[in-house]
This record gives structure tokens, C-alpha cells and sequence, in this order.
């Protein structure tokens, strides 16, 4: 099983010898291909040969290239990772509406759940009573928009009253690297699983090649507004060190089917039920990360 997350930071020459991943930088280091996950490029001075973008899609590993502010601004994945592609993205596009919005209810439901545990860990006693109120009032497909109002005041206990979501601040690309990075697992583990990622549940944009892992990643953010909110200071710089630590969150401890896993392991268990609610068009097969303290998972 793929549980390593692979980041590349400084100049390196990147090749594949005796079937593994070797970085040369002052030294070289072999890594065994079979292990990595994800791949990501931070340094704009990394070079790589074509023999070893094939062996990253042979080996499913997602390949993430990051902009001069460190976020990362592309993703390659392979053409075919599951050995019958098209029957499972024919059982995707064959759920109907009433299905789509019955998961999108239960993911809304997991995410302020989350939210809601996120802030009583953070020590916030009342933003978890305010959201924990919420959770009734979730109906499916969200026709009245709990999520947005959930996240106003999860934002503004979690950060404070002059915290606002996009501004150009230490603790915004502290979400945004953290976010991208989390969806990073989630688009691979569709992806692996054959899903057509343009086809969302709720998010529909003709624009954006990743809609359904934007409805999947939900129930994942609060992890990484947890550990913004524990380790990210306002008036900091974000730094490799911050980046180095939420990169590590794909092997943090998370909840699913009441058993511990990591981030990344969370993502492929969710996307394999996902599979199993469309065949059945039962969405109370899908199975969805509930949030734990933050604690890297032990992998036996």
C-alpha cells in the first residue's frame, strides 16, 4: 500500500534506477516507488525524466507541482487507474438527483461534525455547542445552506471576530497549502477508483476538472483548521517548516468505520464505499473521516 508522501524542496535531479525513485541532490537517495503516494514539487528547479513519469502512473502515485508560493498548481494523474474504468464512471453518472443530494447531506452533516469537534479540541466550548445546534437542521442536498453559515462561525471561533476567509494573510495560506494538499489524497483516491472527477455531487463548475473531490475533501478540512489554529500564528510567516507540517497530515489519525487510519488510508476506504453506495444507490453506504486530536497514525 502507497503510505508515504514524498516532498521536494530544494534542486534535485529526479530518476528511476534499480526500479526505485532515486533523488540525487548532495547525495543520492533511493526510494522504493511503491511506497509513495504522492509526489511533491516545491523546488521550480527539479528536473525528472519521462521514464520516471511513467513508472509514477504505472504505480498510481500523484504527482503535485507547486507555484513560487509554494501552493500547489498542477496534478498529474494516470489515464486509468482502475481495471474497470468504465463501468464504475457509468455507475456514477447513472445516480440520479434524489441519490447526489442524499450524499451531499451526509457529507455536510460529517464536515460540521467536524467543525464542530475541531473547535471543542481548540478549547472552544461554545462554537461547539453553536455548530453541534446545527446538525438537525441539515436537510438533503443543504437546500438551506447550513454548511455556509456553519463554517461563518466555525471561522470566526476557531480564528476570531476579524478573521476573514481569503485575505492575504499567514493564516489563509496556511488553509490553502494545507487544503490543497488534503485534496491532493482525495483527487488520487477517486482517481484510482475510477471516478470521472469533473462530476460532482454538489459542486458543478464547468471550470474546475475536480468537482467531486471538492464534495469529498469537506470532512477533511477541519483537520487542517485544527492544526492551522494549533501551530500557525497570525503574525508569523508561513515557512518550510509550517509547509513540512501540514504536508505531514496525510499520515495524521483519523476516524473511519470506527477504526483509526491515516489521512491518505481515510480517502481510499471512502472512495471504495462510495463505489459501494452507487451500485446499491444507497448513500448510508458511504463512509466518511471523522476528526481525532492530531496524532501521526502508526502504521504496523
Amino acid at each position: 500500500m502507497a503510505w508515504r508522501t514524498i516532498v521536494i524542496s530544494n534542486p534535485a535531479i529526479l530518476k528511476i534506477e534499480n526500479s526505485q525513485l532515486l533523488v540525487i541532490q548532495d547525495e543520492k537517495i533511493p526510494i522504493p516507488i511503491e511506497d509513495i503516494g504522492i509526489l511533491v514539487l516545491e523546488s521550480p528547479e527539479v528536473a525528472l525524466t519521462s521514464a520516471l513519469l511513467f513508472r509514477l502512473a504505472e504505480n498510481d502515485v500523484m504527482l503535485l507541482v507547486c507555484d513560487a508560493r509554494h501552493l500547489p498548481c498542477m496534478a498529474g494523474l494516470p489515464f486509468a487507474g482502475h481495471s474497470r474504468l468504465t463501468g464504475i464512471q457509468r455507475l456514477q453518472l447513472d445516480t440520479g438527483l434524489p441519490f447526489k443530494k442524499r450524499c451531499w447531506q451526509s457529507i455536510v452533516r460529517r464536515k460540521v461534525a467536524n467543525q464542530a469537534e475541531c473547535l471543542r479540541l481548540a478549547g472552544k466550548e461554545v462554537g461547539h455547542s453553536r455548530l453541534t445546534t446545527m446538525l438537525p437542521e441539515i436537510t438533503s442536498g443543504d437546500s438551506t445552506n447550513v454548511e455556509s453559515r456553519a463554517a461563518r462561525e466555525h471561522f470566526r471561533q476557531l480564528f476570531g471576530e476579524t478573521f476573514t476567509r481569503g485575505d492575504e494573510d499567514t493564516l489563509n495560506a496556511a488553509l490553502n497549502y494545507g487544503y490543497a494538499v488534503v485534496r491532493a489524497a482525495v483527487v488520487r483516491a477517486l482517481a484510482v477508483h475510477g471516478f470521472l472527477l469533473t462530476q460532482g455531487l454538489h459542486h458543478r463548475s464547468e471550470l474546475n476538472p475536480f468537482n467531486l473531490a471538492d464534495d469529498f475533501i469537506e470532512p477533511f478540512r477541519p483537520l487542517v483548521d485544527l492544526c492551522v489554529a494549533r501551530h500557525v500564528s497570525e503574525d508569523s510567516e508561513f515557512v518550510r517548516e509550517h509547509r513540512q507540517m501540514l504536508v505531514s497530515l496525510l499520515h495524521s489519525q483519523i476516524l473511519m468505520d470506527d477504526k483509526r487510519h491515516s489521512v491518505t488510508r481515510a480517502a481510499d476506504i471512502m472512495a471504495s464505499s462510495f463505489i459501494s453506495a452507487c451500485k446499491e444507490n444507497d448513500p448510508g453506504l458511504l463512509k466518511l473521516p471523522e476528526l481525532l486530536p492530531l496524532q501521526q497514525h502508526s502504521y504496523e
